[in-house]
């Protein structure tokens, strides 16, 4: 397919005429598009298209635009295709005649395709979010809040016993359609029984010792089902097939095969075997979905981070949207969020977490790398002491750098500075103290409760240590405390697209479509909150008509009563 950019052309007469009579006061749409224009023009996307080839029937712009609105009234393809079709304003957005067919809804799916292919979702927010920068709606270096929330998966959550089935049931049915012949020669008749139904339609035994049978059975018809393919030299395309690909690695996390000569066993592996939960495979239909959780809540999908403007007089806006797996940590994203805000353009001055994105590395390289204003409360110490206020916490330690050395709370110094990785490979400094000093100390049952060492401590380097600290202090200052409370109105924006725009639930499978779906989310949100922004800013307050006590105002001036008559 090829596309030549044509200009843009202007809402036809019959059209316009007709959205006025059918919209005096107004529509989503239409407001949007007297402010806006068209959004995208015929250039933004003719680089997805190839220079030679049959010519596209319906311009970029209008199926990108097209795909904003189907997200912001949350349709399916079909149901945006007739929107197209029969609705007036959506034809008012689009400039087309209102006899004009519009287009098949498979459509949609190909430019979805060849946003994927040239990260065009991230182009759908840009465009819209310089255009709000040239009308001044984003404040240069103004202030900006991140928070993340859950997004689920598009598929079924399934245990154990049930993923390894699922994955049986998905191979054969995927080989069925390559191999037919080759399926029912080899395939035994219980394997129809077992794997022709879904999961969730087999009846899984309740007693444990069932359960545990039908799982080494299940583990040797698959690895029946591997040695078959691997075995026979004209079967070697179909490990191709996704459903094949992802069998073997899903028998690995779950099945133990012990082959020995003469000797064949096969084990079900236990929780404590299996690979850590940010490696193992949930379903396989979708293999980047990931088991989470977050206090109380629970889930198998992804996360999404969002960050937004939050400057008064100023539309909110999204500005950034970061798509994780669900077991990547809060810690680790706020770098990355703040250099792709730099990358755009788009740094604010004040930039508001909660203590999930407060790192040392965040608060140190926020001001010293972006000039930001890194506003968040740091965790507090994991220390015992700390934990249960009670004893000597590391604050209660002076850090004499220069020296390397601590003291202790009792005038005592360190002996050992000894600085080196964390577990997770982070910097940082352990110190420790002379035994025979400890032991000797009277107040030794405040500072530690080991019977045999002596006290130990641990610090980050010191611009880090020192960027906490100071972030500690600030929190107890009233401008910290009312800078610090607008964060909370990015819980509001989680709620919304929640609510109206599905953002915790994918509709598509892995990473890099959720993350496409989340990118469209925000850049729909951005319209209409646009759209409330503008409205706003027309309207006036609609008159009231006055209560039954307000309309007695004018009677009691003259000392009347309600009906017209006082007593006697």
């Amino acid at each position: 397919m090829t596309w030549r950019p044509h200009p843009l052309p202007p809402v036809p007469e019959a059209t316009a005429a007709a959205v006025k009579a059918a919209f005096p006061k107004g529509n989503l749409y239409v407001d949007l598009h007297m402010e806006l224009g068209a959004i995208y023009d015929a250039h933004c996307f003719a680089d997805f298209y190839a220079d030679r080839g049959h010519p596209v029937e319906v311009a970029p712009w209008r199926v990108a635009l097209a795909t904003i609105m189907q997200y912001i009234e949350g349709l399916t393809d079909r149901q945006t295709a007739a929107a197209v079709r029969r609705c007036m304003a959506w034809k008012y957005a689009l400039s087309l005649e209102l006899a004009d067919p519009g287009f098949d809804f498979t459509l949609l799916h190909d430019f979805r395709q060849r946003l994927l292919t040239h990260d065009g979702a991230q182009r759908l927010l840009d465009t819209l979010l310089d255009m709000g920068k040239a009308r001044g709606w984003i404040r240069t270096r103004g202030k900006q809040r991140t928070d993340s929330t859950y997004v689920v998966a598009a598929i079924r959550r399934l245990y154990y016993l049930e993923c390894v089935q699922e994955a049986m049931h998905y191979a054969l049915n995927q080989l069925s359609e390559a191999v037919p012949q080759g399926v029912q020669e080899r395939a035994p008749l219980e394997w129809y029984e077992r794997y022709g139904p879904r999961a969730d339609l087999f009846r899984i035994p309740k007693e444990t010792s069932k359960r545990q049978a039908l799982a080494l059975t299940i583990g040797a018809d698959g690895y029946q089902l591997m040695d078959w393919l691997w075995q026979d030299s004209n079967a070697k395309p179909l490990f191709e097939l996704p459903a094949v690909e992802i069998l073997r690695p899903i028998w690995m996390q779950h099945f133990y095969r012990c082959t020995e000569p003469g000797m064949e066993e096969i084990r079900w592996r236990d929780t404590a075997d299996q690979p850590p939960t940010a490696q193992l495979i949930q379903s396989p239909y979708d293999l980047e979905a990931r088991y989470g959780t977050k206090r109380a809540m629970n889930w198998v999908g992804y996360k999404v981070h969002l960050s937004e403007t939050c400057d008064a007089d100023h539309p909110h806006l999204i500005t950034q949207v970061t798509t994780t797996l669900a077991t990547t940590s809060d810690f680790v994203m706020g770098e990355p969020i703040e250099q792709d805000l730099a990358n755009r353009a788009l740094l604010p001055g004040h930039h508001l977490v909660d203590s999930g994105y407060v790192v040392a590395e965040l608060l140190v390289n926020g001001p010293g790398k972006h000039h930001i204003d890194v506003v968040g409360p740091p965790l507090g110490s994991s220390s015992r002491q700390h934990r249960e206020n009670l004893g000597y916490d590391l604050h209660s330690f002076v850090i004499d750098w220069e020296a390397q050395q601590a003291i202790c709370p009792q005038g005592h110094r360190s002996v050992k500075w000894t600085p080196g990785p964390s577990q997770s490979g982070l910097p940082v400094i352990r110190i420790r103290f002379k035994k025979a000093t400890c032991f000797a100390c009277p107040m030794r049952s405040a500072c530690t409760s080991s019977k045999e060492a002596a006290r130990q401590i641990t610090l980050k380097p010191q611009a880090q240590h020192e960027a906490i600290e100071a972030a500690r202090r600030r929190q107890e200052t009233e401008e910290y405390k009312a800078l610090y409370a607008l964060r909370a109105g990015v819980e509001s924006t989680l709620s919304q697209g929640a609510r109206r725009f599905h953002l915790r639930r994918s509709r598509y499978l892995g990473l890099a479509r959720t993350h496409l779906q989340q990118t469209i989310n925000a850049t729909a949100m951005n319209l209409v909150r646009i759209a409330e922004w503008l409205r706003k800013g027309r309207a006036t307050p609609p008159k009231r008509p006055p209560g039954h006590f307000a309309r007695l105002a004018p009677l009691a001036a003259f000392g009347l009563a309600a009906c017209g008559a006082g007593p006697g």
